[in-house]
């Protein structure tokens, strides 16, 4: 296990990163795992990584530490020898999603780099998938991973569930047929095509998704600015992704399951909007101003239907009132202007 602590390295935002050197991969995947405070739901999420069937030669586990003040690290320690491992700290800051992920990333030493948030749990093949959609489309490639569990009712879900059993507990899931991906309502309306769709981005969620390390410091890696509030960072990154023309593709068979957690639903909400008015202000374009004229209404219904609203729709249908705006898509501001 290699540890690194008080990591002190330079801020890559809004896109910006400068003569970069990505060294030779040493892995296929690195596995990114930003956690705070969760040793319990970690040791979950590193019990499934272990169980993988890829060959544990070929990934890494990168834990990321946001100041944990628990029992993480002696935790950690635990699961040397079993897994490839990076433990990576920063001081306690706040609430900085954006820098951990980062500080994964730099340190990283896999070709692929695939995001989870500590308290997922990862089916056995898991791994396995995302190497193949990436072998199979090629490197310009952002994976959507699918996510059972987020937004669920927690007591139905902790009833049907082992922690220890990911691939028995997502079994049991496909089984009841009633808890799905919260952006499953979306992905059946669009027969799974999310990279037809306009704004793709808007499905963009950092709890589980893979993309080339190559195209990460290609894009600029996380915009840090959103450090301290909750959201929207990860779809930042998805449209600068989006942008540099990496196709964002659903892989229905990279699967994992969200635990349930204790979350302030109200908190996110206001911190999300927060967050979503600076990304409308940083890009400035038609789309991001549909976004976040919407975005309470998609919080809303995560957070009462368990399913996302349909930015895609809503976007296509879109007549503006008032004047013309810059769009990364011509066509919406051809319609903008009839």
């Amino acid at each position: 296990m290699i540890i690194r602590k008080n990591l002190n390295m330079k801020n890559h935002n809004n896109g910006i990163h400068g003569n970069v050197v990505i060294p030779k991969d040493k892995f296929l995947i690195s596995v990114i795992v930003p956690t705070y405070n969760r040793s319990q739901l970690l040791t979950y999420t590193l019990q499934s990584l272990i169980g993988q069937t890829m060959n544990k030669a070929d990934f890494e586990v990168v834990i990321v530490d946001d100041g944990s003040t628990d029992d993480t690290f002696d935790m950690i320690k635990t699961y040397e020898g079993l897994l490839n491992f990076k433990y990576v700290y920063q001081i306690d800051k706040g609430y900085r999603p954006a820098s951990a992920r980062n500080l994964g990333i730099r340190v990283a030493e896999g070709g692929i780099c695939m995001f989870i948030d500590s308290g997922i749990i990862v089916k056995s093949d898991c791994l396995k998938q995302h190497l193949r959609a990436h072998n199979q489309h090629g490197t310009d490639l952002a994976l959507v991973g699918y996510t059972y569990g987020w937004g669920a009712d927690e007591t139905a879900l902790t009833a049907s569930i082992n922690p220890h059993d990911a691939d028995a507990s997502i079994a049991k899931l496909v089984e009841m047929g009633n808890i799905w991906d919260i952006r499953e309502n979306i992905y059946r309306k669009y027969q799974d095509k999310i990279h037809d769709l306009v704004v793709p981005w808007t499905l963009f969620y950092g709890g589980h998704f893979s993309t080339s390390t190559q195209a990460l410091f290609e894009v600029g890696l996380f915009d840090e600015n959103y450090d301290g509030n909750w959201g929207t960072e990860d779809q930042d990154l998805g449209y600068r992704l989006h942008l540099a023309n990496k196709e964002i593709m659903l892989c229905r068979d990279a699967v994992v399951l969200h635990l349930p957690h204790e979350s302030d639903s109200a908190a996110k909400e206001r911190e999300g909007f927060a967050n979503c008015q600076y990304f409308n202000h940083k890009f400035q374009t038609l789309e991001t101003q549909l976004f976040l004229d919407c975005y309470a209404k998609d919080v809303a219904v995560q957070f009462t239907h368990s399913e996302v609203f349909d930015f895609h729709e809503h976007i296509i249908n879109h007549q503006p009132l008032a004047k013309s705006q810059h769009s990364t898509h011509p066509e919406l501001l051809a319609s903008a202007n009839d």
